[in-house]
């Protein structure tokens, strides 16, 4: 069976009427059965009538919007041979995360700031189950550039299952992206590891209780010293004094020298 080119657009970012012609064949919104009241704001899914006239300009609205820091209107490109009702439908009820028996929420998987995350928090059992019937995804990343992944499209649609672990570190990925931004705009190049190690800071500033304001913080200061900087006497007596003192404002007059000091001593807690 033959491949067909198609892409997600978010219209709540914009709109993809400066394409040339010939114009994408629109396919109608992603709306899963479950949460009809999305319909008007969820995603559009269109066809690439002649890719090969439609692909370049795409490309270049994908990258331009990215680089200029706009949140993306077209989210991803991607192929299936499967027929555009089957499509549709496994993409749409995708969009609902199953949180327990009882209760979903809206699952942005197709953004790309969300999809680059899904590689290390999902197995590849798992994002291949997410793609269903999806047999090549692109999207473009404003950090590293243009990624693709490939799947073997299954014969049924299945709904994604993640344990209560991977649906809180979903539910983390806007904060993992807002406590990066200040790495990513003082360093041009940074580990490709480190979201899933600030998902770990930040994890543990959730245990510790917290505040979201407070949490990716604590997390930079786990980055910047020593994943292991908690277990330092300065920082357990600002944790036992939670009750009484936010943590960003215990440690905030805290100099170089005292952060130096505290990941040269914590080493021992590698």
């Amino acid at each position: 069976m033959s491949n067909y080119t198609y892409i997600i657009v978010e219209p709540n970012n914009g709109n993809i009427e400066d394409l040339p012609y010939p114009f994408p064949y629109e396919l109608g919104e992603l709306v899963p059965q479950g949460r009809p009241a999305l319909a008007g704001v969820a995603p559009q899914l269109y066809r690439l009538e002649h890719p090969t006239k439609q692909l370049s300009a795409i490309r270049t609205k994908i990258e331009r919007e990215a680089r200029a820091g706009y949140a993306p209107t077209i989210c991803a490109i991607f192929e299936s041979s499967a027929t555009t009702q089957r499509l549709h439908h496994h993409l749409a009820e995708a969009l609902l995360l199953q949180k327990n028996p009882d209760v979903s929420v809206v699952f942005r998987y197709y953004d790309p700031r969300v999809f680059v995350h899904l590689q290390w928090m999902l197995d590849s059992s798992q994002v291949a189950t997410l793609m269903g019937p999806v047999s090549v995804w692109s999207y473009f990343d404003q950090h590293t550039g243009w990624a693709t992944r490939r799947f073997s499209p299954g014969e049924e649609s299945s709904r994604l299952l993640v344990s209560d672990q991977q649906y809180r570190d979903i539910a983390r990925i806007a904060l993992i992206e807002r406590t990066l931004e200040p790495l990513r705009a003082q360093y041009p190049e940074l580990p490709p590891d480190l979201p899933r190690a600030m998902n770990r800071q930040l994890m543990k500033a959730e245990q510790y209780g917290l505040p979201t304001e407070d949490q990716g913080v604590f997390a930079l200061h786990g980055i910047l010293t020593t994943p292991d900087f908690d277990r330092h006497p300065r920082i357990q007596a600002v944790l036992a004094g939670l009750h009484d003192t936010p943590y960003s404002y215990a440690v905030a007059q805290w100099n170089d020298d005292d952060w130096k000091r505290i990941a040269q001593e914590s080493v021992q807690y590698l």
